[in-house]
């Protein structure tokens, strides 16, 4: 470590002490090359407690003042040193606490190798810390602290090769964080980010106006960072998902959330999520000559309980209700529970008053057919695991059919339309109370999401209904 300044103040008889113009220089005790640099205009330090300096081996100060640091960091240039065995008789201070730490127009970079340097980007920020106690003779020196306050604007992340991460703002009042205009940006167009890579890889663009966080909790005390949370709340999110079909797939295997759950490196426990009013597009292009086929979810609200990576949490639940492309209700409850090394999980859903040709924009160039017909009312019920699901499934339709284009023609091929109508019952009028009834059943690809999962499940139903007996 290396401190420099141009100048000090110094008042003895009240405990103050000012640094004006410092540079202190940060590196560990294997390195050569020093990992973290801090400017600052001035540093000051203010109502030293002589006392408990002198009586209880404890540095107490009253207030500590940064005003227009910049503090760069270089993770990449940190060597880890090997850990030494502390003596709990060691002299010396055992105790940092500080009555209210505050930075001033503070700016952070951390920086990483290669051509895009900037891992975090922090050009504005006014931060105070208040009632904070460190542990200095204990092995992962605890941190704790009474609560802070937070201003930060135009905050970058770069998350990875492909995409950033953007917050306008972000700032805490009365135990509330609120984050405005969070965007996931791509660094590539669809047709760049195509050329770029070797395997699928989605196309994410999200754009959310709004995140309330209600008491936010960090721990630093553990082996394990930890981060709790009351309720969250996300306005209005957009998300626009595309995804190249003609890319090699991804063959690695894809867990089911639960395990991710489990797997994750830091504790979490977040008690309710509320997503309101959001909209979800996704396209796949799977022919160079058309354009890719698109599905989206319209006035998306969603609820999110019992987040956590926790084994006396109870079972994780999500609901959500839709539009689907703007027009069908849409229902799906979800849930699981993460200490379960199966990954079982049970959906539900519903989906009513769908014309079928709202959704020809995606089976067009996804299954070269158009759909014709009304679904009124459809409703899945379907429990599965890691491996394998099975359920049933119930509709009610009307003149339901499916007309096979030709190829690369938007004329109908009437052969294979007139086969395929010989094993699609065109309605339910039969039945009683005009449902047809369905099995679920089919297996899990490893190396496909949760999203096809479902999407499999659902598939598997409505084939079973349309060609089955409609019988259970």
């Amino acid at each position: 470590m290396a401190l420099k300044y141009s100048d000090i103040d110094v008042n003895v008889l009240l405990g103050t002490i000012t640094l004006h113009n410092v540079l202190l220089k940060i590196k560990d005790k294997e390195a050569q090359q020093f990992h973290s640099y801090l400017n600052t205009e001035s540093l000051q330090v203010v109502g030293i407690g002589y006392w408990d300096l002198l009586m209880n081996e404890t540095l107490a100060i009253q207030k500590v003042v940064l005003t227009n640091p910049t503090f760069n960091n270089y993770p990449y240039k940190h060597i880890v040193s090997k850990k030494t065995q502390k003596n709990s008789q060691e002299k010396g201070l055992k105790l940092l606490s500080i009555e209210e730490l505050a930075i001033i127009n503070g700016r952070l970079n951390v920086m990483k190798k290669g051509q895009d340097s900037i891992k975090i980007a922090l050009p504005s920020c006014d931060f105070s810390f208040f009632g904070s106690n460190m542990e200095l003779q204990s092995e992962d020196r605890a941190i704790t602290y009474d609560h802070y306050v937070l201003k930060a604007t135009k905050v970058i992340l770069n998350n990875n090769d492909y995409s950033i991460i953007k917050i306008d703002d972000l700032s805490t009042n009365e135990g509330k964080l609120m984050i405005t205009d969070f965007q996931i940006i791509p660094k590539y167009s669809k047709t760049e980010l195509s050329k770029h890579l070797k395997k699928e890889r989605d196309y994410i663009n999200l754009k959310i106006p709004q995140i309330n966080i209600e008491k936010p909790v960090f721990d630093w005390n553990k082996k394990r960072f930890g981060i709790s949370v009351k309720w969250a709340q996300i306005v209005k999110p957009n998300l626009e998902i595309y995804r190249d079909k003609l890319i090699a797939d991804d063959l690695t295997v894809k867990p089911l959330y639960s395990e991710s759950l489990r797997n994750l490196t830091f504790d979490l426990y977040i008690n309710r999520i509320e997503i309101k009013k959001g909209y979800i597009s996704y396209a796949e292009l799977v022919d160079p000559k058309a354009k890719a086929g698109k599905l989206f979810f319209d006035e998306v609200d969603a609820s999110i309980y019992q987040l956590s990576t926790f084994k006396s949490t109870k079972k994780t639940e999500i609901k959500v209700k839709s539009k689907l492309m703007g027009q069908a209700p849409l229902t799906l409850n979800w849930s699981f529970d993460i200490n379960n090394k199966s990954d079982e999980f049970l959906v539900n859903g519903s989906v009513n008053s769908l014309d079928a040709k709202v959704l020809n924009p995606f089976f067009k160039p996804n299954l070269n057919a158009l759909a014709e017909g009304t679904l009124k009312q459809m409703y899945f019920n379907f429990q599965g695991n890691n491996h394998d699901s099975k359920g049933i499934i119930k509709m009610k339709y009307e003149d339901f059919n499916f007309k096979i284009l030709r190829k690369d023609s938007n004329k109908i091929n009437k052969f294979l339309t007139a086969i395929g109508s010989l094993f699609i019952k065109e309605d339910s009028k039969e039945n009683p109370e005009d449902f047809r009834l369905g099995e679920i059943q089919t297996e899990r690809e490893p190396t496909k999401s949760f999203f096809n999962y479902l999407w499999i499940n659902v598939k598997s139903g409505i084939i079973s209904t349309l060609t089955g007996d409609g019988k259970k």
